[in-house]
């Protein structure tokens, strides 16, 4: 909304009615200091209702003119929009004699409807506002500033000087506070802070309320669930008394003719047992001679399996000396080998030696032949008596000296060769010597070798044989196995049966001692009751489930509890306990109401998950025993199937007992018990039932007979 104009009367610097304007989207207003440029801003901030603290004046009265004489007239020549009748008197009035002030601002909106804003004070600090002429209150004005987007305590529609400097230099957290101050948050700070308080008590309470109403409407729906059940159970309740009522009568018309029936089966039973007996002797006869014909067969392999052994030890202790034999004949053969080779080699060598020694003989006849034949010519020589001369004595001796000196290596090598001759000689010998040893050896080696395979074949003989033995054995064993496991078969199945039998007859002493051991718990506690009066009765008796689906469930749940006994003070259990120590009628576990720890029951559990019921809200019971319920059942869910049951323990994270109709129980610590349940519980309260129904019909039956007396 634009401003249009300005009209001021005697408001600080501005003597008389002046208009300014009119306004454009952008004006300038210039002028040197003192011309009234600020106070022109102070004017504007005046009329919007800005206080005067921050109009650089301490009180209102200083807003008003106390200035020298001025003309009046319009700063442009315009005419005045309004006819101000107390100033237009006041133009000839000496200066400090102007008594008020005011600004007129003019506004036009986006319907080009103009707004007019006054605002006057006079020097007695008194302040007045008029809207389009007409005087209203402070608030009227504000909230009229306040629709058009003008915020005065925000002052969001000016910017002083030295506003744009202060804003650069503030913190992030002031020009935070500036924005909220600006956008006008900031007066509503303490709203918003009332107003989100009451939120938030308005969210929690509603929460709460919705929580509560979810949880009423999970109990309704229960209570609903437990009334249709409930009244299910009740018509299943009148269908079974009925039906026990007709059940009775029919025991009660047909007892006779059941005795007369039961005699003659008597009769025939035992004819029949009779010979059932006979049957069974046979059988333990046979059974005996089955017995007998197995320990035969045992003894038999018993002995077959030392037979088998023994062969196998001696088996074993011919392998040895088998093979020692095998080693020797290699060894032989290859001692036999290196005695021909090395027979060869000296027949070899002999024949080097003959072929040398005839050829040191054929040179040796030759040596001797030239020696006779020169002794014969010098003795032919000395015969003729040849005489030499000097020269030829000469030079015979230094020939002969020259044989003597060619004729020592001859000589050598004779001796050598004839040193050579010996040695051979000695070598040849050792070499038939050596080889007649290795024919004599290997001669013995042969006829060790021959023993050896005859040894070697008698031991194949022998082994084959042993073989053979072994396979009967081992087929007479096999043998004697299929017919051992045929009568451990047999031996099997007749021990079922009789721990068939057996069980069958512990059952039926377990089942009579436990209706003993009930009869006598139930005769004690009849006498604590009519000895103690704070004797309430059992958990079994003073509970019973809304519906016979839970009985089991309820049964596992209570567990070692079901046949506690509830007494109302801890002093009447210590007397309880001491007539039962005196009269010694056994043990008995007994609950005092008055100091018995409970712990306070979980209501989440009730709605938590459909399908799952806490095991208080199951059962029946009197409000007096209430502790004793709750100390027995706990927190403990009975649900509807495993299913739901993991879904509570395990999906949801909740450490509580699970217990499913079957009996099925989830424990806090995660652990699984299953199978069939042995707690009697249920068959107990069923028990009660029909003991119950079968006296109200014996009641009603007595009536009707004395009224028909009657």
């Amino acid at each position: 909304m634009p401003l249009i104009r300005i009209e001021v009367s005697d408001f600080k610097s501005y003597r008389g009615h002046q208009v300014i304007g009119p306004f454009k989207n952008f004006t300038s207003v210039i002028g040197p200091n003192g011309a009234g440029k600020s106070n022109l801003m102070d004017a504007i901030s005046f009329v919007l209702g800005v206080k005067s603290a921050q109009l650089r004046s301490s009180q209102l009265k200083d807003l008003v003119y106390r200035g020298r004489r001025l003309a009046k007239g319009p700063l442009d020549g315009s005419d005045a929009t309004q006819d101000q009748e107390d100033d237009d008197n006041s133009d000839d009035q000496g200066e400090g004699t102007a008594k008020k002030a005011w600004v007129l601002a003019v506004f036009q909106d986006e319907k080009r409807k103009e707004w007019l804003f006054q605002r006057t004070i006079s020097t007695t600090g008194a302040s007045e506002y008029r809207l389009n002429n007409k005087v209203v209150t402070y608030s009227a004005y504000n909230a009229a500033l306040t629709s058009h987007n003008i915020l005065v305590k925000a002052k969001n529609f000016l910017v002083f000087q030295g506003d744009v400097e202060a804003v650069a230099s503030q913190s992030p957290r002031e020009l935070s506070r500036l924005i909220e101050q600006i956008s006008g948050s900031l007066e509503l700070a303490q709203e918003y802070e009332k107003a989100k308080e009451a939120q938030e008590r308005a969210t929690e309470n509603a929460t709460f309320n919705f929580t509560k109403r979810r949880g009423i409407a999970g109990e309704i729906k229960q209570y609903k669930e437990q009334k249709g059940e409930a009244e299910r159970f009740e018509s299943l309740c009148d269908q079974k008394d009925d039906l026990i009522l007709k059940r009775i009568l029919y025991k009660l018309f047909h007892i006779e003719e059941a005795l007369e029936a039961n005699a003659r089966d008597i009769q025939t039973k035992s004819k029949a047992l009779a010979g059932l007996r006979a049957e069974h002797e046979e059988h333990e006869k046979a059974l005996e001679n089955v017995r007998a014909e197995q320990a035969r067969a045992r003894t038999a392999v018993v002995r077959e399996e030392k037979k088998v052994k023994k062969a196998e030890k001696a088996l074993e202790a011919k392998e040895p000396e088998l093979v020692e034999v095998d080693a020797q004949i290699k060894h032989s053969s290859r001692k036999l080998q290196n005695s021909q080779k090395i027979q060869e080699q000296v027949g070899n060598d002999a024949e080097r030696q003959q072929a040398k020694l005839h050829s040191l003989r054929r040179d040796l006849s030759n040596a001797k032949q030239a020696a006779d034949e020169a002794a014969e010519a010098h003795r032919r020589a000395s015969q003729h008596n040849t005489s030499l001369s000097e020269d030829s004595l000469a030079e015979y001796r230094s020939l002969k000296a020259s044989a003597s000196v060619l004729a020592v290596s001859e000589r050598q090598a004779l001796e050598t060769l004839g040193r050579d001759e010996k040695t051979i000689s000695r070598t040849l010998t050792q070499a038939r010597t050596k080889d007649e040893e290795l024919q004599r050896n290997q001669e013995r080696l042969r006829g060790d070798e021959q023993t050896q395979k005859a040894s070697k074949s008698e031991l194949e003989e022998k082994l084959a044989t042993l073989q053979g033995d072994h396979a009967r054995s081992k087929q007479e064993y096999e043998n004697q196995q299929s017919e051992r496991t045929r009568i451990s078969r047999l031996e099997t199945e007749t021990n079922e049966k009789l721990a068939d039998v057996y069980q069958r007859l512990l059952q039926a002493g377990v089942d009579r001692n436990e209706s003993e051991r009930e009869a006598k718990l139930k005769e004690t506690l009849a006498s604590l009751q009519r000895i103690f009066p704070g004797v309430r009765g059992r958990v079994v008796d003073l509970c019973k489930p809304t519906q016979r689906k839970y009985e089991t469930a309820v049964s596992v749940i209570l567990g070692r509890n079901i046949d506690a006994v509830v007494v109302d003070e801890e002093k009447t259990a210590i007397e309880c306990i001491d007539y039962m120590r005196t009269q010694r009628a056994g043990q008995a576990t007994f609950l005092p109401l008055d100091t018995i720890s409970t712990k306070p029951i979980n209501d989440k559990f009730r709605s938590f998950a459909r399908g799952a019921r806490l095991a208080v809200d199951v059962i029946q019971y009197e409000p007096a025993v209430e502790r004793a319920m709750l100390h027995a059942c706990g927190n403990a869910l009975v649900c509807d199937t495993m299913d739901v049951a993991r879904y509570v323990c395990w999906e949801r994270g909740q450490e509580v007992k699970a217990v499913t109709l079957e009996g099925t129980v989830i424990h806090k610590s995660g652990l699984i018990t299953g199978g069939r349940s042995t707690h009697g519980g249920g068959k107990k309260w069923e028990e009660k039932d029909v003991q119950a129904s079968g006296i109200e019909s014996l009641e009603t039956e007595g009536q009707g007979r004395r009224k028909r007396h009657c």
